[in-house]
């Protein structure tokens, strides 16, 4: 079976995209459904973006990739602030930097 069967707008050329997705963005400001955040995203956007960092920390976990741990780990923590949502704490995150400071290297700030 081959996937490209189940992508609906794959005749699409990619203006017809942007300009579907901005009429489904429009939608749903216009609908009060969705709202501009302080960092000039939707709330929207913001979900998703939040979404695909679970996904990429739970991916670096399994490879043991501790350099995007770190990286993942602090993008769902701001993003997290955004939304108004109570802040995960990291084990990882707080022993990796740690690590760094008792080696002297330098923490990225």
């Amino acid at each position: 079976m081959k996937y490209y069967k189940f992508n609906r707008d794959r005749k699409l050329d990619a203006m017809q995209k942007y300009w579907k997705s901005f009429k489904k963005q429009e939608y749903m400001v216009n609908t009060d459904r969705s709202q501009l955040l302080d960092s000039f995203y939707y709330e929207s956007q913001t979900w998703g973006a939040l979404h695909k960092a679970w996904k990429g920390y739970i991916i670096a976990k399994n490879k043991d990739e501790l350099d995007r741990l770190e990286h993942y780990a602090e993008v769902i923590q701001k993003l997290q602030d955004e939304l108004g949502l109570p802040i995960s704490s990291f084990e990882t995150l707080d022993q990796i930097t740690n690590l760094r400071r008792r080696w002297g290297l330098d923490t990225g700030y």
